[in-house]
């Protein structure tokens, strides 16, 4: 279905806004978080603002959105649709209801509660009947009897909902999509949406529909899930060392659902009022996650030793190492491929900062996007230079290697980069004559970011 990635920009004033404006995402935290901002942004200018979590009953909310306010001629009225929407996968629904039951803790129940709900409505199925008879229907229809015992447990103890059902809010929020905003507006927010979803790809027509999932460059990854950890163990009264946060993101390998999932196993553990330390990390969570050069390259762009030889160590540890999407084979000559790679890297680094340090040549900072290199940039790199007629860069410059490349090499000198080229030689006779490995590596590598 269309969608826009999130941003506050993205997000009218209140009169220019549709009648529907939704937000959707992988993680709650996430899509409350852009909720937020989008609230802000359409309330402003006395706006009145009426909330309904995902546990509101649905005739309360049917009511709010056709009723005017009485007391203000706006009313933005902000509500949880997860439920409503259902899932792509009821069995992943059941599965994380007992899971979360399972833990045995008062937010444990409440996120068993919200997963049933979802779950019910995702198989058309009322708890009218009681336990006895739902959960064996649940587990006939998902083909999953071990479930039985455990959802219903979960549904004796589901608190009781009145109200009008799903059916007459999907109607009213259908009805408010083919509407011209007269006054009010409908901020719809839904986690972890089907795939396949009628009313959203309707407000994504005729509406406003935002993507709040978290992606782009590992660094702006990295920067959400450490407000993800703060913010759930502040909401949970649990205290967490920022280097229990970093060791988690390197052992989820920066993928912000594994990563959440980690996370509130750690926060259960901890208890309210406990803490999580980065050794707690280690002895609570697997580390099976792979290594990307990448990742490592750009450490050492940052000169950041400790995050680059901490990397190094893992390219080394046996574990899977990748090129981005692209799987290494790992074999007995992986250390010489490596420093291949590596060289490679430099060797890039050295070259664009040469040309870029040259009279005439048009600057490149941190700002730059990709867009703006390609543009200004690279064709300055791709010219023939005196006497050679050629290009040093062989009209491959536009490239995003490149980009990158010159990207990394801001915080290095020529001289420095060099330096390090000519320090790969000595790096490469010493494998040979059978040096340790991560050893030599480590020597090298903090003297490359050290600049000696």
């Amino acid at each position: 279905m269309p969608k826009k990635d999130f941003s506050p920009d993205a997000i009218p004033p209140f009169e220019r806004a549709p009648s529907v404006v939704a937000i959707v995402g992988d993680l709650p935290f996430f899509v409350e978080e852009a909720a937020a901002r989008a609230r802000e942004r359409l309330a402003e200018g006395g706006v009145e603002v009426l909330r309904f979590d995902e546990d509101a009953p649905p005739g309360s909310v049917a009511e709010a959105l056709l009723n005017r306010s009485l007391f203000s001629p706006r009313r933005l009225v902000e509500v949880e649709i997860s439920r409503l929407l259902g899932t792509d996968s009821p069995s992943e629904l059941a599965e994380q209801a007992t899971l979360a039951w399972e833990r045995g803790t008062p937010a444990g129940k409440r996120e068993a509660f919200r997963k049933m709900r979802r779950l019910l409505v995702s198989l058309d199925v009322s708890a009218d009947a009681g336990a006895e008879e739902v959960a064996p229907a649940i587990a006939r229809k998902l083909k999953r009897k071990d479930l039985e015992e455990t959802l219903a447990e979960i549904l004796r103890e589901l608190p009781e909902e009145k109200g009008a059902g799903g059916a007459s809010l999907q109607s009213t929020l259908r009805f408010l999509i083919e509407r011209e905003n007269d006054g009010l507006v409908a901020l719809l927010t839904a986690s972890a949406p089907p795939k396949s979803s009628e009313l959203l790809s309707e407000i994504a027509r005729k509406g406003l529909l935002l993507d709040a999932t978290i992606g782009g460059e590992r660094q702006e990854i990295g920067a959400a899930l450490r407000r993800l950890a703060l913010g759930r163990a502040k909401e949970n009264d649990v205290r967490i060392e920022p280097e229990a946060i970093h060791r988690l993101i390197v052992r989820t390998d920066s993928e912000p659902g594994v990563f959440a999932a980690e996370l509130d196993k750690l926060i259960d553990w901890a208890g309210d009022g406990g803490q999580i330390l980065a050794a707690d990390v280690g002895e609570q969570v697997l580390d099976e996650a792979s290594e990307d050069v990448y990742v490592f390259f750009e450490a050492v762009g940052r000169r950041d030793a400790a995050e680059a030889l901490a990397r190094l160590e893992r390219l080394f540890s046996g574990r899977h190492v990748r090129a981005g999407e692209r799987p290494i084979d790992l074999d007995d000559r992986w250390p010489q491929r490596f420093l291949g790679m590596l060289t490679d890297e430099i060797r890039r680094m050295l070259l664009v900062k040469s040309r870029l340090a040259e009279p005439g040549a048009p600057p490149f900072d941190p700002t730059t996007q990709f867009g703006t290199y390609k543009a200004r940039v690279a064709p300055f790199l791709d010219e023939p230079l005196s006497p050679f007629g050629k290009s040093p860069f062989g009209g491959r410059a536009a490239g995003y290697a490149f980009y990158k490349a010159a990207a990394r090499a801001l915080r290095f000198t020529p001289q420095e980069l060099a330096r390090a080229l000519s320090g790969a030689a000595e790096l490469d006779v010493k494998l040979k004559n059978s040096a340790p490995e991560l050893e030599t590596f480590t020597a090298y590598v903090g003297g490359l970011i050290a600049g000696s």
